[in-house]
Formats: structure tokens, C-alpha cells, sequence
């Protein structure tokens, strides 16, 4: 029988009772996805790779949205244990009897899904779901887009599975819509996966935007390389900040990975 992550929510962290200044974390589920979608569409822009990656979204904005749409879906199906999704909610101020989605995280969990259910480990450098419609859309640059998902596979490789083997998960997305920014959402996104790294003894992995490895940092992640994703014989590049959420955690070298 398939194995959803909706099937595998009970060992998860709960996130406490809500008031009106707290923010509360519950997983997503298919029914999220125009939400997801609005979240997704309206943060990523402020993101560097965004452009980089998809230099040609303005020309072609329903192309984002539909290759956008089908890779959430992916997520928010779960992908035989692969992938959950996580969403903040607080309060909405105009309705107090209604909860507003304020972020949302997605993370690669398949190999606590495999300890939890007794499974032969899987083969973890997955491309991510956008690589299956790389060909047929055109607001991305093809060879930034093969250049990204290569460049990010082997660094996974060699900054990660080399040292954490099946012992970490990794943070794959983490989004907040711009009016919700700085209010504390992708924080309790991080604490709830910060949780789950302590309870199960184990490392979270993330590939942080210039934005994003300011909040990891203050949050206790530490930075292990930069990694460079750049199509030779093209000046354009973008950085990303390879950095570990480690309980316990222990120093290990700093360097690059180009």
C-alpha cells in the first residue's frame, strides 16, 4: 500500500493552542493548493534564483503559474512519503472566526519515512518535480534550469548525504506572502522542523537564498559552503548558502562548492 504523508501525520510536532498573537503550524493538504500557489507566487519574485531561473515569466506569467501549480500539487500529494508541506496560520483581523494562511515550508522527508516505516532507502537525488516539465515551458532559461538541478543534486551530494547519510531531511521551500513577512511565520515553519531534528536525532539540510540564511543563522543553522550555479560561458550566477540545523551540533570546515 502507498504510503501518503497524509498517512504519516500523527508523529509529527504539534504546534500549540492558538490565541490571537500566535501563529499556528498545521500540515497542508490538496485542498491548500490555490493558497499555496498565491504564496508561492507572490515571495518568490523577491528571490533572486527566481529570475534568474525563470528570466522569462513576465512574457509568459500563465506558464509560471500552471508549472508552478503542478509542482505544489506534487508536494502537497506527498509523493509516497516524500514531501510535506507545512503551513502558518494566525487570526485573520477581519474575521477572528476565520484562520489566514500566512507560509508555508515544504520538506523533504523521505528518510524518516523509510525509518519509520521499515523501507529500503530510497534513492534520495530525486530530481525536483519541476525537472519532469522542464521542456515544455517557457519562462525559464533550459540551461539555468539543468544548471540548478545538477549543481544542487551533486552539492547534496557531497555536502550532505556525505557526511549525514540517511540522518537528516531536508528544508525545501520556505515561502511567506510579503504582507506576512517579519510578523514570525517562516520562524515557527523552522521551529517546527527544528523540533523534528531533535526528536528523531537527526540533521536538517537547506540550500538558503541570500534572504533566507539570515533568519537560518539566527535560528542556530550553520553554514557549510556557498555553492555557485552558473552556465558556463554566461557572466550571470547566483549563490546560494549550503547550511545545517545540527542538534548538538559540532563544527565541521567551511568552503565552496562551484
Amino acid at each position: 500500500m502507498a504510503v501518503t504523508s497524509a498517512s504519516i501525520v500523527h508523529p509529527w510536532p504539534r504546534s500549540p493552542a492558538l490565541d490571537p498573537l500566535q501563529i499556528s503550524i498545521r500540515q497542508g493538504s490538496i485542498v491548500d493548493l490555490d493558497a499555496m500557489l498565491d504564496i508561492g507566487l507572490a515571495a518568490f519574485p523577491l528571490d533572486p534564483q527566481w529570475d534568474y531561473r525563470f528570466p522569462h515569466r513576465w512574457t509568459y506569467p500563465r506558464d509560471t503559474r500552471k508549472f508552478t501549480r503542478m509542482r505544489y500539487r506534487e508536494f502537497l500529494e506527498g509523493g509516497n512519503g516524500r514531501w510535506v508541506v507545512l503551513f502558518a496560520e494566525c487570526i485573520d483581523p477581519e474575521n477572528p472566526l476565520r484562520l489566514k494562511i500566512m507560509a508555508f515550508s515544504v520538506w523533504e522527508i523521505i528518510n524518516i519515512s523509510n525509518q519509520m516505516f521499515q523501507r529500503a532507502a530510497q534513492d534520495n537525488q530525486t530530481p525536483p518535480p519541476e525537472s519532469q516539465h522542464d521542456q515544455s515551458r517557457r519562462d525559464g532559461d533550459p540551461r539555468r534550469m539543468r544548471a540548478w538541478t545538477d549543481t544542487l543534486a551533486s552539492s547534496r551530494r557531497v555536502l550532505f548525504d556525505r557526511y549525514y547519510g540517511t540522518r537528516h531531511f531536508q528544508l525545501q521551500i520556505l515561502a511567506t506572502h510579503p504582507e506576512h513577512q517579519r510578523r514570525g511565520a517562516g520562524s515557527s515553519l523552522c521551529r517546527w522542523g527544528m523540533q523534528l531534528a531533535k526528536e528523531r536525532n537527526m540533521a536538517i539540510s537547506v540550500f538558503a537564498s541570500p534572504m533566507g540564511k539570515q533568519l537560518y543563522r539566527h535560528l542556530g543553522f550553520h553554514s557549510l559552503a556557498s555553492v555557485t550555479i552558473k552556465v558556463q560561458e554566461e557572466d550571470d550566477y547566483v549563490i546560494l548558502e549550503a547550511m545545517a540545523y545540527i542538534p548538538h551540533y559540532t563544527q565541521r570546515p567551511q568552503g565552496e562548492v562551484c
